[in-house]
């Protein structure tokens, strides 16, 4: 979680961005998101019907949306997956950075059965084209990838296999951006908030969002929640990546229906959606962050004998047979006053040089969660990670 007086964070942020007479880049990008290409955008993936994952309609819309990104001159791939009897593809399509770290805009394009999916997950998917035709156009200091999921109405089944894929290969994620079921509108109040679920870890993409909500005006607050692990956000949360859900703040009672169609879907709240997720990824795309911090040890699905690995698993945690011997990674150009560790939420000691390293010496057993801050000389950053641990040893000194 990156701690930070948000004034000078957003100072920071548009000082990279040029400024052209009155209007600053993010401006004429917002401009540009058009209702009417939206509408579009959602009455297509309606029109291919119901499309849960393995159909032929869900390989129809994925071809449409392969098709489509190419058209705006992305690179576009297909991933394949198999998650038990289930299998289909994850298409990304790809703005490649000044550097390597990478910011996701993730939606999904299965639909639940007997659903065309107009809103889950059509209005997400067709905030990911929008922002996708626009972003083409400029570059920016990260990469930005725009992810549309199969597999998730049957548990997030794609983007567990993608992030297990991300985390083997070491990629450099900044964050998940899950935009899911964005476009209905029941009520005034309804029309003027966006929810937003997170990780402690995340809260800061929050506050981005927020900050450019004011900034240019776009007409949404957002409803603050804590995290609900039902979107493909948690598949980036569960490898210890941050992540947030945007969600609408009105029940739409029509999910997961037939009636799931275009006509429950409020396309000018959409719009606000979109350019909400349009500023805040433009933003986080060009930060210049002074401190990022992951766990490096232990790695998910390993099982530890202590410090040692055992074997491979296909799990998203580490299974850990006595103390936890855990290490943390610094990234960014900020000095480092130290590094916390905690354990369940509670401080359990500190390392003031790298390699930043703890040992937790408590006995333990089943499900927990190691957290480690570390403070910079401007800001601060958390990483999190739940572990399995079967620690009978006795409590002993801890050490870094």
């Amino acid at each position: 979680m990156k701690v930070f007086v948000i004034a000078i964070s957003v100072l920071l942020v548009f000082s990279s961005v040029t400024i052209l007479g009155e209007k600053d880049e993010i401006e004429k990008m917002l401009e540009m998101v058009n209702e009417e290409e939206l509408h579009e955008y959602v009455s297509t993936i309606q029109s291919f019907g119901e499309h849960p994952t393995g159909s032929e309609a869900c390989n129809e819309v994925k071809e449409y949306l392969v098709n489509e990104f190419e058209n705006y001159g992305l690179a576009v791939t297909t991933i394949h997956w198999k998650n038990g009897k289930y299998e289909g593809d994850n298409v990304i399509a790809t703005i490649a950075g000044k550097d390597n770290a990478t910011l996701i805009l993730s939606a999904h394009y299965d639909s639940y059965p007997t659903s065309p999916g107009a809103d889950d997950d059509g209005s997400g998917i067709s905030c990911l084209l929008m922002a996708a035709k626009i972003m083409a156009s400029y570059s920016f200091q990260h990469t930005i990838k725009f992810v549309a999921f199969s597999g998730e109405e049957q548990g997030m089944l794609g983007s567990q296999k993608y992030v297990r894929m991300l985390y083997e290969e070491n990629t450099d994620i900044i964050a998940d951006i899950n935009v899911d079921t964005v476009g209905h509108v029941a009520s005034e109040e309804g029309g003027r908030l966006l929810r937003v679920l997170s990780d402690e870890a995340s809260l800061w993409i929050t506050d981005v969002a927020e900050s450019v909500a004011e900034r240019y005006n776009i007409g949404l607050s957002l409803y603050r929640h804590g995290n609900f692990p039902a979107g493909d956000h948690q598949s980036f949360i569960d490898y210890g990546y941050e992540a947030v859900f945007l969600v609408e703040y009105d029940f739409n009672e029509n999910m997961h229906t037939p009636n799931d169609t275009i006509e429950h879907v409020n396309i000018s709240y959409l719009a606000k959606v979109c350019k909400l997720v349009l500023a805040t990824a433009a933003t986080i795309a060009n930060e210049n962050f002074s401190v990022r911090a992951k766990f490096i040890q232990p790695k998910m699905g390993r099982i530890y004998f202590g410090d040692r690995e055992i074997m491979e698993i296909s799990k998203a945690f580490p299974v850990i047979i006595g103390r936890i011997h855990s290490e943390v990674l610094i990234d960014g150009n900020g000095g480092i006053k130290r590094v916390e560790f905690y354990f369940d939420g509670e401080l359990k000691g500190f390392s003031y040089s790298a390699p930043h390293v703890y040992n937790y010496t408590n006995r333990a057993f089943f499900t927990h969660e190691i957290k480690a801050r570390a403070v910079g000389e401007i800001s601060s950053d958390i990483c999190r990670i739940k572990v399995r641990v079967f620690n009978i040893l006795p409590p002993g000194p801890p050490h870094g």
